[in-house]
């Protein structure tokens, strides 16, 4: 298939995004047209210019995103990548401070051990062996740069590029390979393989493949962990692998490493692998191959007169006796103190050791092993490195290094035995919270979010009072819960995050997109399809489906996939600013620590901010489409205004009515998704990890400081992304100091099982949830249909009854359960069928009035003369419910009244026309007081009263009014309805609607 240009796939990335929002324009236009609501006009032109304006934004802001040109061939992705290696380790060279004095004299030469490839296969058939002989044998002396440039042509003398070096532990045979990896940076062509240092501590052969390790490693150290360029480099054969410490894998781990690397790294891949020469020569008599086609040298111990060399050229105080030892070195050359300072390692532990303070060299000759000469130097290590310099300001007790040197012990040894623990050499930041952090943490930090939820939502009532949009307690312990919840499911179900970066880049941008598009929609699926089909079980089991059953599902449905939208479009913008960087960059712990903190936070902070602003539109949105579409299939009700629903349900349902509710509901969705989103990342891990030690008093408050310190006084050495001990003796050596109780290995964690068997406890419980909450035929909440008929009266039942009251168009008195729907005994009244049944003369002062006690029926109008004029009262009568009960005339009341409440203590009356003002008035018929409230709608119908009169609700215009006669405020468009409302009725409390239209009775919850 032809693949388009690049500029061609952008214009059409344009053009299909203009099209797009013509399109959502355009049916935004006719949902409002069909509304018939033609005030609307205004807010159509609004609502379609919106959506233009956002969609040309965006076109016009991807012209702006820098569109680095990336590198075409592996040649140039290998160019970039040795820039970076050779930065990382020019810096690492200078932090060990391997160029002062002088290199360490080492020597090498071919090993004599029966562990290496036959001459004529290292040689590569050549009949010459004294070429190879050659290039066998070499020594290290003078300055660095010219010992590292005679390293590497050395190295280029081996024919198949294939070398393993042996040694004693503390060597040199790191050193030797961070300067061959300089040397050959250094001579290296353009397009040429580039050396990577790699520690094969951190890999384990029977888990994880040689490449997928090396991509893996080198996609977290250069470039912000993706793998696809490393991948590219290795099947290029653009890489040169030094993989240092193989003795450092469990012993179990080398035969395999071994064989795998004779496996994977074919013809042409140079390696280079040191390891300990005792434990090699064991891996090879265990029925390890040799490595295929790569001569083995083994690295001498420095000599007594090079020793002595070395000690001279550094500058020692003034008091520091080193001859006793010199002459004892050149009279015992084998003995115990000779071997031990026969490594690099010793060394410079000796001059680093003796440098800084004022213990006397000669102690050195009371040792009878060298094992322990080294012991003595690794147990004085810290504290020589945190004493100050010689002779600085007031002596050596003037500060107080000495507190700092225990307390960097202390440190030191705890990251020792964690490592030790772990079999590991590399202290990895973003693993370590994977490690280290409680089984109980995802549980503690859910318990608080879930608290500060709870709290926030209980001093928004406390600080706006109740009422209006405030929540109830159950809605604030349902927030609480509700994000207990997630936060402990997000912990779990992301333990392994690695750093990432941040990159703002136009190339990849669908892809990426798509991703993060596609891991919304697996995420929304997995709660979403259980739940759905739990509720489908249920209502079929329960009964036979019909429109209300129908819309008990599709309804809520709708909404929630207007929230399941905004999640996959925030994680879309969260996975196109993740993207992967085109070249290589610098390594470095703290490197990798500001790259993931900028990453996650900048992420987080975007899709929160998305997921904040999009969720309530497009709950809103999505519900109201989808009410247009279920509407047209069953006839049911419907907003007559979209747009004027949608804004308005914004304003009063979704609570937008206030600085306070708009920061409730976009804001406070928007953080807590952003912190979900960081529960994800490795930096927030990291961060709550070393809060925790520190607080534990077991590492310190500021650790990545203290790391990089303890690098700078040479405690520490630094490989790409990762911190080492100086040497693994050291690290073994803190470790075996510390109490048995500490060095003990931590329990075993369940791993995978455990996170099986959380999914499927979390998997049942939303089946078990899904089950509860969709509704049936048998149990339907309050919120829902009640196929009752068209009605001419309705009332609630008494104070504390969950049953509705209603006369239908033929006189039939019913009795229904508003909590499940289903239809009760009727009342067994006396109530004669002239006042059930309307008239149709269209008088309304003969309209039948349904209360909670009975129905009033219009018996007569009584006139009483006054002085000026006379007046005209109504007068009803109550015929109760109840068979036998007794009937009572209301009377005395001017003019007539539209409804009354329970035992007829408040009257409500309407249009009350006074000073050019149209009120809505309740009658205290005990205390004859009266409460007026202005309704500037004009003329209503239909006006009902709650049964405790703290409330009135009326229709007009299709819409229906509440009325609070506590402050006289209105709450409007509560529900429009598309077929004319016949009836209406207010539990006792005020706080349940019941309205009759087209045939369906609904029964809604007011928010206020």
């Amino acid at each position: 298939m032809t693949r388009l240009p690049v500029h061609v796939q952008r214009r059409w990335v344009r053009l299909s995004i203009l099209v797009l929002s013509a399109l959502a324009s355009l049916t935004l236009g006719w949902i409002l047209l069909e509304s018939r609501q033609y005030k609307d006009y205004e807010q159509l032109i609004a609502w379609m210019g919106l959506l233009v304006s956002v969609a040309a934004l965006a076109v016009s802001l991807a012209q702006f995103f820098p569109a680095l040109p990336p590198p075409t061939n592996a040649a140039q992705l290998a160019d970039d990548l040795a820039v970076s290696v050779g930065a990382q380790w020019e810096e690492e060279v200078a932090a060990r401070n391997l160029r002062t004095p002088r290199v360490i004299p080492l020597a090498w030469s071919a090993t004599r051990r029966p562990v290496a490839a036959p001459p004529e296969e290292t040689h590569g058939g050549a009949s010459d062996a004294r070429v190879l002989r050659l290039s066998l044998n070499g020594q290290l002396e003078g300055d660095f740069d010219a010992a590292a440039r005679r390293l590497a042509e050395g190295y280029r003398r081996v024919p198949a590029g294939r070398l393993v070096v042996l040694g004693e532990p503390g060597s040199g045979k790191t050193v030797l390979a961070a300067i061959l990896t300089l040397g050959l940076l250094a001579e290296r062509e353009a397009g040429a393989p580039v050396p990577v240092l790699l520690t094969l501590s951190g890999w384990d052969p029977l888990g994880e493949s040689l490449r997928d390790w090396i991509e893996r490693t080198l996609g977290t150290a250069y470039y912000g962990g993706r793998t696809e360029i490393p991948r590219m480099l290795l099947r290029a054969q653009r890489l040169l692998l030094v993989l240092d410490g193989l003795d450092e894998m469990p012993e179990a781990s080398r035969r395999d490493a071994v064989r795998t690397i004779n496996e994977s790294c074919g013809e042409g891949v140079g390696v280079v692998l040191t390891c300990r020469s005792t434990e090699f020569q064991d891996v090879i008599a265990g029925g390890s191959p040799v490595l295929r086609r790569a001569p083995v040298v083994e690295v001498a111990p420095v000599p007594a007169e090079d020793i002595v060399a070395y000690l001279r050229d550094a500058s020692w105080p003034a008091g520091v006796q080193w001859e006793p030892v010199y002459t004892h070195l050149r009279a015992n050359p084998e003995g115990p103190m000779a071997v031990a300072l026969s490594t690099p390692l010793a060394l410079t532990l000796a001059r680093s050791v003796y440098s800084k303070s004022e213990r006397d060299p000669g102690e050195l000759l009371d040792f009878d092993s060298s094992h322990a000469v080294q012991d003595h130097l690794l147990d004085h290590i810290i504290t020589a490195a945190y004493a100050p310099e010689p002779g600085r300001g007031g002596g050596w007790d003037a500060d107080t290094w000495e507190h700092d040197a225990k307390q960097a012990e202390k440190y030191l040894t705890y990251l020792a035995i964690y490592l030790q623990q772990h079999r590991e050499r590399d202290l990895v930041w973003w693993l370590m919270s994977q490690r280290l952090s409680s089984r109980l943490t995802g549980l503690a930090l859910g318990t608080v979010f879930g608290l500060l939820a709870t709290v926030t939502m209980i001093a928004r009532i406390l600080f706006v009072g109740p009422g209006g949009d405030a929540p109830t307690a159950s809605d604030c312990v349902a927030i609480g819960a509700g994000c207990a919840i997630l936060t402990t499911i997000v912990w779990y179900a992301s333990p392994g995050a690695s750093p990432g970066a941040l990159s703002l880049r136009r190339g990849g941008s669908l892809g990426r997109l798509g991703r993060g598009f596609a891991t919304g929609l697996k995420l929304t699926a997995t709660p979403a399809l259980p739940v759905s089909v739990a509720g489908a079980i249920a209502v079929s089991f329960s009964g036979t489906w019909n429109e209300p059953d129908l819309a008990d599902i599709v309804m809520p449905t709708a909404a929630v996939c207007g929230g399941f939208l905004a999640l996959c479009l925030a994680l879309a913008a969260h996975s196109w600013l993740d993207a992967p960087p085109e070249h290589s960059k610098k390594a470095s712990p703290a490197d990798l620590l500001r790259q993931d903190r900028a990453s996650s936070l900048t992420g987080a902070l975007a899709a929160g901010a998305l997921f904040g602003s999009a969720v309530v539109p497009l709950c809103s949105i999505t519900w109201s489409a989808t009410l247009i579409i279920f509407s047209e299939f069953t006839h049911t009700p419907i907003p007559p205004s979209i747009a004027t629903f949608i804004t308005e349900n914004l304003s009063s349902n979704f609570a937008y009515s206030s600085t306070l509710s708009l920061i409730l509901t976009t804001l406070l969705p928007g953080a807590v998704f952003s912190l979900l989103i960081l529960l994800t990342r490795a930096w927030p891990r990291f961060l709550l990890l070393r809060f925790s030690l520190a607080a534990q008093g077991k590492l310190p408050w500021k650790l990545m400081r203290f790391l990089s310190d303890a690098r700078d006084r040479q405690l520490l050495r630094q490989s790409a992304g990762a911190y080492q001990f100086r040497h693994i003796r050291m690290q073994e050596r803190l470790a075996s100091r510390a109490p048995a109780q500490d060095r003990s290995h931590p329990t075993p964690r369940a791993g995978h099982r455990a996170i099986q068997a959380a999914t499927a406890a979390t998997a049942t419980v939303l089946l078990l949830i899904g089950a509860l909450l969709i509704p049936d035929t048998s149990g339907r909440s309050s919120l829902e249909f009640i196929a009752t008929g068209k009605l001419k009266s309705m009332t609630f039942g008494p104070r504390g009854s969950e049953t509705l009251i209603t006369v239908d168009e033929y006189g039939n008195v019913k009795r229904w359960d508003t909590g499940t729907g289903d239809e009760l005994a009727a009342p067994d009244h006396a109530i004669p069928d002239r006042y059930l049944r309307f008239p149709d003369d269209g008088d309304l002062n003969t309209e039948t009035i349904a209360t909670p006690d009975g129905i009033l029926g219009f018996i007569k109008f009584d006139r009483k003369i006054t002085k000026d004029d006379f007046i005209e009262y109504a007068v009803y009568r109550l015929f109760p419910w109840r068979m036998g009960g007794r009937s009572r005339d209301f009377a005395d009341f001017e003019g007539g009244f539209d409804h009354a409440s329970a035992e007829l203590r408040y009257v409500l009356q309407s249009d009350i026309l006074e000073k050019d003002d149209t009120f809505v008035r309740r009658f205290d018929t005990q205390t004859k007081k009266k409460v007026d409230c202005k309704d500037r709608s004009d003329s209503s119908r239909l006006w009902r009263i709650s049964g405790n009169g703290a409330r009135a609700a009326g229709v007009l215009d299709g819409r229906i009014y509440v009325m609070n006669f506590t402050d006289c405020r209105k709450i409007a468009d509560l529900w429009p309805g598309k077929n004319p409302v016949d009836s209406l009725a207010l539990s006792h409390n005020g706080r349940d609607l019941a309205l009759n239209a087209g045939g369906v009775t609904w029964i809604r919850t007011l928010s206020s």
